[in-house]
């Protein structure tokens, strides 16, 4: 088996692994990707010759192309698709130099078009990958023509264990550059959320509540939220945004509730702390296809990143003005509130909210079994919130598909999830004469402790009721679902601490790497030069005189390096070269002046040129030819030619 020709398959496949690690692309669009390079790998493993097929191949390629482009399926997935179509054709057929080279390319534009489309942590680790395998293959492209220069002997294989080096470096060197470099945002991700939470039947915030829906609701780890709470106000900021406000749902059609656009916003907020009124956490909210932004109960302080805004919208709901593609740090302020004062709903709203449909008589005697009395709306709604927490929570959704889901769930099945319970008591609020309504949101996450912060996911979405308290003159809320099961990040099992690992980790590099703006650049280095002034003015003498006198000798000592000849030779690409072969060095820094290695010059060639300034010297250096030769091209053991290279060049430096 040629290990150079299946090295031609790997960079396209590290770029089909990048695109799918991003997560913009369908399972049955990131696998038609992949049937070309399948079917390349295949004609490879077969040893199949399809040149006689060459015209029907780059046909075929060309109907992927005017397919794409016919359906409208976008400019970036008709380039990638005709991509992958090339690199299949070209895999599939005979390859010489050139062609291979082909290949190599495409795999680099494939890699290029997904660098542009994400920031994730793990599109890091596929691009270290892909830069290791197209050095593997650029070494495997020259490193024969190279060691052919050795007249026919036996040479060595291609040191591909210095790859992982190489690899080490250009991290290293990037990583410089990300530093130093002006930021640049594109913000062009395809998809800004993963491809589940698009999908109806998973976990997620909704702008409809609809009781109707069947099937089990899917688990969605989608990131909302994470809360890092002020120093030392953890349990308090664990009070305050232990239900996270989205949208308020009015409107009730059957047993569907949506948004009222005319809904007004009862959530006071406004920019900048004070002392009476300080900062409680700080959200790092991720983008939500309706830009709402989750915020606890109270008067609200928010202060959200420099270019960005924060809008009232529809449902009594906070909005990022823009619609956002990354995630945002947003500092907000809490001043806890059991109710907001409001005007009570008169006219027309009232009765909008406290109208019913004709399919709700089950909740109206249901409420009446479980408070037969007209008691004021706090105690009517408490009493109501806990009749239906005696019921069971599911997420299997066993009354979704019945006639009424509303009677089926208080009068059969008793179980349902949050939507069920929260709907089934705004509407019996409603039955009663108190003015009631369904809000989408989300509850507190768990902690986790590894990162320092609260997690919230699509899975903690959740349904509750708010109505209106006369007596407080304000909307009050009631969560009559019952006790949820617990996240799966808070379990003890090795699962779930790895799961906690790798969100601090991800985290933490988006915070600290995606988010690394030209205002950190900034500020490093003004802190930088902090440290530098206060060095140069500090007050002992003896500590300023000590350093500058390190620097002195530092400075000497790599002078007389450089004056020694401490450069290293490069290699000239010839792997016979002078400059290859680490252990002729010493002879090089000792001899270099008299006769100077040409490009392309083997050592053999270089020391006969040596041996015509010192005949003296003629035998010991036809010996050390002779075994720089064993070394370069017949892999023998390196101690017996670092010896005599040492040898070599203790004569030559005591030449008179």
């Amino acid at each position: 088996m040629n290990r150079g020709r299946w090295l031609d398959h790997l960079p396209p496949w590290l770029a089909w692994g990048a695109i799918a690690s991003t997560g913009s692309y369908t399972g049955g669009e990131v696998g038609a990707m992949a049937v070309p390079l399948l079917a390349g790998a295949l004609v490879e493993w077969r040893r199949g010759n399809l040149h006689r097929y060459r015209r029907l191949l780059e046909l075929a390629a060309l109907a992927v192309f005017l397919f794409q482009a016919a359906t409208r399926t976008g400019v970036l997935a008709t380039v990638l698709n005709t991509l992958f179509a090339l690199c299949g054709v070209r895999l599939c057929l005979p390859r010489e130099l050139p062609q291979r080279r082909q290949v190599l390319l495409m795999g680099f534009l494939l890699f290029l078009t997904t660098a542009l489309a994400t920031s994730e942590l793990d599109f890091l680790v596929w691009s270290l990958l892909w830069v290791a395998g197209a050095a593997a293959c650029l070494m495997e492209f020259n490193w024969g023509k190279s060691a052919r220069l050795g007249q026919g002997q036996t040479h060595r294989p291609a040191p591909f264990g210095r790859i992982p080096a190489w690899t080490a470096a250009v991290a290293v060197m990037a990583g410089g550059f990300f530093l130093v470099l002006p930021r640049l945002h594109l913000g062009v991700r395809g998809l800004p959320l993963g491809i589940q939470s698009l999908t109806g039947l998973h976990a997620g915030l909704s702008d409809v509540v609809d009781l109707s829906g069947s099937g089990p609701i899917q688990a969605n780890s989608d990131v909302v939220m994470r809360i890092i709470p002020v120093q030392g106000r953890q349990r308090e900021a664990q009070r305050a945004f232990a239900l996270l406000r989205g949208m308020a749902l009015e409107n009730l059609d059957g047993q569907r509730w949506e948004l009222d656009p005319n809904t007004p916003s009862h959530h006071p907020w406004g920019r900048g702390f004070s002392g009476s009124f300080p900062q409680l956490a700080e959200c790092f909210v991720s983008p939500d296809p309706h830009s709402v932004v989750p915020l606890p109960y109270g008067r609200l302080a928010l202060e959200p990143p420099e270019g960005e805004q924060i809008r009232g919208g529809p449902g009594a709901s906070v909005r990022w003005w823009l619609p956002v593609r990354r995630i945002l740090p947003l500092r907000v302020g809490v001043e806890p509130r059991e109710s907001d004062p409001e005007p009570p709903p008169a006219g027309a709203r009232r009765l909008a909210l406290t109208t019913t449909g004709p399919l709700t008589a089950s909740a109206l005697r249901f409420s009446r079994r479980a408070v037969p009395d007209d008691l004021p709306a706090g105690q009517l709604a408490a009493g109501l919130a806990q009749a239906l927490r005696g019921f069971r929570y599911s997420l299997d959704n066993p009354s979704g598909g019945a006639a009424d889901p509303l009677q089926d769930f208080l009068e059969r099945t008793r179980a349902g999830h949050c939507e069920f319970f929260a709907s089934s008591l705004a509407i019996m609020l409603r039955q009663r004469g108190v003015p009631a309504r369904v809000v989408v949101g989300y509850r507190l996450g768990p902690w986790l402790q590894e990162g320092g912060y609260f997690l919230v996911t699509q899975n903690e979405a959740h349904s509750w009721v708010e109505y209106y308290d006369a007596q407080a003159r304000g909307w009050r809320t009631e969560d009559p679902t019952p006790a949820l099961p617990a996240s799966t990040f808070s379990a003890g099992s090795f699962a779930a601490a790895f799961a906690r690992l790798a969100d601090t980790v991800r985290f933490s590099w988006d915070r600290h790497v995606v988010r690394f703006s030209d205002e950190d650049q900034v500020a490093g280095f003004d802190w930088l030069s902090v440290k530098v002034g206060s060095l140069a003015r500090h007050r002992r003498p003896e500590l300023r005189a000590g350093l500058t006198s390190l620097a002195v000798l530092a400075a000497l000592a790599a002078l007389g390096w450089l004056a020694r000849g401490g450069l290293p030779f490069l290699p000239s690409g010839v792997p016979g070269s002078p400059g290859a072969i680490p252990e002729i060095r010493p002879l090089l820094r000792a001899a270099g002046g008299l006769a100077k290695p040409l490009p392309g010059e083997t050592a053999r060639a270089w020391l006969a040129r040596l041996r015509g300034t010192r005949a003296d010297r003629a035998a010991q250096l036809e010996a050390l030819a002779r075994e720089a030769d064993a070394v370069a091209y017949g892999g023998k053991g390196r101690s017996a030619l670092a010896r005599l290279a040492k040898e070599e060049a203790r004569a030559w430096r005591r030449q008179p």
